[in-house]
């Protein structure tokens, strides 16, 4: 008695890009997990943690920022600084524990370590514009008012500030990975590049000379256009999105040389 079999159908191999894209699935929803899944507020916790700094800045400053601030709401100028800027730092911080933090899930051959970059800066943009949207809608109903005529600039704001972070992220993961204790130092640098950014003041205020040592600083540059995009009578000052984009284009080729140079080492210590 024969036996009949059934026809052999070859198995699809999925392309490199399928398996990026699944991989990079699979990460997003865990990061949503791990962050949100603990906190009973949910997805709300994000644009209440803002507010609440946002209020706080508003409480200390507010009185006599508006009084000196040129063109522009005072509460406008915080969001269109403190969100972008906050997303910048989550991004980059993060990325300095995220071997140690992922080496159960890099043991699975199509999970890379920048694919956990991605996820992660992905969720962190996602989070933070959807943040800087709601508040930016509280604003409209409390009367505050904005320009929506140059919101290509805004948008372009928000994807450099995205760009630079990614490229930042992945030049803090390999730093992190190989350099030790240098995670306390990179902290204390990010605390004075937030007051050095132009982030809860106005670059006005800041006389020379130290104002032409203050705008080397990249972020300053692409802030002041977003908040001039949204309030066109603030008036901008020795501003250049081209200097910002050369920061930008700078730091992504970096960070991906970088990773490119150590992709082999780190595979090897998964």
């Amino acid at each position: 008695m024969s036996i009949k079999l059934p026809p052999y159908r070859p198995v699809k191999q999925r392309s490199g890009l399928a398996v990026m894209l699944a991989a990079f699935h699979a990460l997003l929803m865990r990061e949503l997990q791990t962050r949100f899944g603990s906190y009973r507020l949910g997805y709300l916790w994000a644009p209440l943690e803002v507010l609440a700094q946002v209020a706080l800045l508003m409480v200390i400053f507010g009185t006599i920022m508006n009084k000196v601030m040129p063109g522009i709401s005072y509460m406008l100028f915080l969001l269109a600084g403190i969100i972008p800027f906050y997303m910048m730092q989550r991004i980059a911080l993060r990325a300095l524990g995220a071997v140690d933090a992922n080496k159960g899930l890099l043991m699975y051959r199509a999970v890379r370590h920048i694919d956990v970059v991605f996820a992660r800066s992905f969720l962190e943009l996602a989070i933070y514009f959807f943040t800087f949207l709601l508040l930016m809608a509280g604003l409209w109903f409390f009367g505050i008012e904005f320009s929506l005529e140059s919101l290509h600039v805004v948008l372009a704001g928000w994807l450099g500030m995205f760009l630079f972070s990614l490229g930042l992220a992945l030049i803090l993961m390999i730093v992190g990975h190989y350099g030790g204790e240098i995670g306390k130092i990179i902290n204390i640098l990010f605390t004075m590049l937030y007051f050095s950014s132009g982030v809860i003041y106005s670059v006005h205020i800041v006389p020379e000379p130290y104002l032409s040592y203050l705008m080397y600083n990249p972020f300053i540059h692409n802030l002041e256009l977003m908040r001039h995009a949204l309030s066109p009578t603030y008036p901008i000052h020795h501003v250049s999105m081209l200097y910002f984009w050369g920061w930008t284009t700078f730091v992504m080729l970096l960070g991906l040389l970088l990773y490119k140079a150590t992709e082999r080492d780190l595979i090897r210590s998964k």
